[in-house]
């Protein structure tokens, strides 16, 4: 019976692997994205930009001068808005909208694309019978928000560090 599982454990992972499946959070950077500098963001943001550089063998370079890329932040905003009022006269649904205009750099501050914008929104259902909970899922919103900001930001990174190259 051990024999079997372990054969079957074996023959699962090998076709894991085989079909190019790897961690969520670790993409394969190119060298210039290993070394980056944020100019201006918030420190949800950085945060996250941080764990993808980390589990992609990556780090944040200490000036601009050091770094193969560097994102300057012109402006980034998490705002919160009512979309529904209740019969209580408190509100029912929220959404959260987030902001971010940018511009990617070389350390040489040569512009490798045009200024950017990331725009999100989600909505939420707020249930005034569980206040407490509803506030934890705003805030699990958000922060799934800033991963996938995140995730978006080094994407746009990644293009024009290769559109550079061609």
């Amino acid at each position: 019976m051990k024999y079997s599982i372990r054969i079957g454990l074996t023959l699962f992972l090998s076709l894991l692997i085989g079909c190019g499946y790897h961690l969520r959070g670790s993409i394969t950077l190119p060298d210039e994205l290993k070394n980056m500098y944020l100019f201006g963001p918030s420190a949800s943001l950085k945060t996250e930009i941080e764990q993808i550089l980390r589990s992609s063998k990556g780090k944040f370079a200490t000036s601009p001068n050091e770094a193969g890329v560097v994102i300057k932040v012109m402006k980034e905003d998490l705002s919160r808005r009512v979309l529904s009022i209740g019969s209580t006269g408190k509100a029912s649904e929220f959404e959260l909208n987030y902001y971010l205009r940018f511009q990617i750099y070389d350390n040489q501050e040569v512009a490798l694309m045009d200024e950017q914008t990331i725009e999100l929104s989600r909505e939420y259902f707020n249930d005034q019978t569980a206040v407490l909970a509803k506030e934890g899922e705003e805030t699990i919103i958000r922060k799934e928000m800033y991963k996938q900001v995140a995730r978006m930001l080094i994407a746009r990174a990644q293009l024009a560090v290769e559109n550079k190259k061609r």
